[in-house]
This record gives C-alpha cells, sequence and structure tokens, in this order.
C-alpha cells in the first residue's frame, strides 16, 4: 500500500510539473482555496522586446502599450512586432481605447488626458477631485480608473471628469485593469493573482497569472491581453 501510495503522490506531482511546462494552457493553483478549478487557454505568447508594458489597450487593429518608459506603442496584434510610437510629452501611467480616441493616465497625478490615436494631440484634459492615477480602461461610456492612492477603481464620466462612484476590490495593488464579459478584471502583482470581479468589486474567480511579471490587461471579444514585463504579452481565453 505505502509503495502504491508513493506512486501516485510521483504521478501526481509529475503531472503538475508537465503542466507547468506546457505553453498553450495554464490553469489555476489547484491548492489555492479561492481559486476555481477551470482552466484558461493561452492562444498566443508575443514577443515584446524591450518592452516593460505597464497598461495595454486593444483598438480592434492593434495592441496599445504604456511601457516603464512612458512609451505609447503601437503593436502588431498578431505578431508583436513594433508598428509605430505615439508622440506625447508627459509621462504615462495607464491607457484606454473609447472607441474613437485615446485616454492616458498621467503618472504620479489625478489627471487624465483624451488624445488623438492620429498624432496624439491633446483632445479633452480631466482633473480628478482625488486620486493618483493608474492603469485605465474605458466601457459602457465610462472610464475605469485604478487609484493608487485609495487602491480603489474609479467610475468616471468622461463629458465631466466626476467620478460617479468608487469600486473597492481585493488586491493590494491593481498592476492591470479592464471590463470585459459583464465583469471586471484586475492584476495583483503582489499576490500574483488575476480578480475576476463582479460590478460591486467582489472576487468571483481568482487566477493564477501566466507570468509573476504579470502587468496591463484589455479586453476585446471574449479575450484578454495580459503584458509580461520581460517583455511577451499574453493572449489569453478564459473557460
Amino acid at each position: 500500500m505505502k509503495i502504491k501510495r508513493s506512486a501516485l503522490a510521483c504521478a501526481f506531482i509529475f503531472s503538475l510539473l508537465a503542466l507547468a511546462g506546457c505553453n498553450d494552457r495554464l490553469f489555476d493553483n489547484p491548492l489555492d482555496p479561492e481559486g476555481e478549478t477551470r482552466a484558461y487557454e493561452i492562444l498566443a505568447t508575443l514577443p515584446a522586446a524591450n518592452i516593460v508594458p505597464l497598461d495595454l489597450a486593444f483598438s480592434g487593429d492593434v495592441l496599445w502599450v504604456v511601457d516603464a518608459q512612458s512609451r505609447i506603442l503601437v503593436l502588431n496584434y498578431n505578431s508583436g512586432s513594433l508598428i509605430r510610437e505615439l508622440d506625447f510629452s508627459q509621462p504615462v501611467s495607464g491607457i484606454a481605447y473609447d472607441g474613437n480616441d485615446l485616454w492616458l493616465g498621467i503618472k504620479n497625478s489625478n489627471q487624465v488626458v483624451q488624445v488623438s490615436v492620429v498624432n496624439g494631440a491633446q483632445i479633452k484634459a480631466l482633473n480628478l477631485l482625488r486620486g493618483d492615477v493608474g492603469c485605465l480602461d474605458y466601457a459602457a461610456d465610462r472610464l475605469y480608473v485604478a487609484d493608487k492612492l485609495s487602491n480603489t477603481i474609479l467610475v468616471v464620466n468622461p463629458d465631466s471628469g466626476t467620478i460617479e462612484r468608487s469600486i473597492s476590490q481585493p488586491g493590494f495593488t491593481i498592476n492591470g485593469l479592464a471590463s470585459g464579459g459583464g465583469n471586471l478584471w484586475t492584476i495583483d502583482a503582489s499576490q500574483n493573482k488575476i480578480f475576476r470581479l463582479d460590478d460591486a468589486g467582489s472576487a468571483v474567480n481568482v487566477y493564477l497569472p501566466p507570468s509573476r511579471s504579470a502587468a496591463g490587461l484589455a479586453y476585446s471579444q471574449g479575450y484578454i491581453w495580459c503584458g509580461d514585463q520581460t517583455g511577451k504579452i499574453y493572449k489569453l481565453k478564459f473557460q
């Protein structure tokens, strides 16, 4: 009986190691009581050489990346190759696409600005009543802003700049933010987790990220793009 149990334990450990070595699938940690057991699939891993992503946006034809050098980069969403860099004079912490234009979070400030996707020309600037702007997203005619000071998600009216509500969330940091599929999605790098949240900010599911250096999220048509600060971007499909 001891031999059989030992053999079963070895087989289980081997299976976990084999899963960890797979390039196309990644499962939740089975020992995490907060995690769920379903998997997500890594559909693609894009090389992003010399890029340290902080935030992502997807405009339907290209990926937009804000990196650690505050560059605004336009990448091919199939290959990860650099198409161009958007000129903008201020340091940037987050990026979102509203269907026509881009919204940028200004690093170490409470300001978000709307700019042209063509040349980066400023269209509008909003000074929020509070907050230190981090990652951004845009959904249902509202800006979703990660506030580093309160560690909450601010829901902002893009016309007036009014903070309509603040959503608490379970992470200690917000290193990625996306809205889609009826949920909010965040990365907490300090806990190495991706949270799937309901509209009130409560965790629906918790996932292990595809990398311990994950940062930046974007959602489009059922897929999530997830940045990796080692110079990669993952395209994920959740169950």
